[in-house]
């Protein structure tokens, strides 16, 4: 798997677990205390939580790559595309 398909499978999965956080916030202070700035704060992880794991999906992508260019290097063999 390349660095692009990895950064796009993490900002989906932020996406996702940033929805399921903030539909569960809203449910919840909808039966609690009411809507306050918390909720607003959960429906903000929509947008950061994605973000997050599509910088950690480039990062980590290009850190494997790294290694795996390493790892050929001191094999002595190419990599192929």
């Amino acid at each position: 798997m390349n660095s692009r398909a990895f950064t796009k499978w993490l900002f989906v999965g932020g996406f996702v677990l940033g929805l399921i956080y903030a539909v569960g916030g809203l449910i919840i202070d909808l039966f609690t205390v009411g809507l306050n700035a918390g909720t607003a704060m959960a429906f903000g992880a929509m947008i950061v939580l994605p973000a997050l794991f599509g910088a950690s999906g480039i990062i980590f992508g290009l850190l494997f790559k790294l290694l795996l260019v390493i790892r050929h290097k001191i094999k002595g063999s190419t990599i192929k595309k």
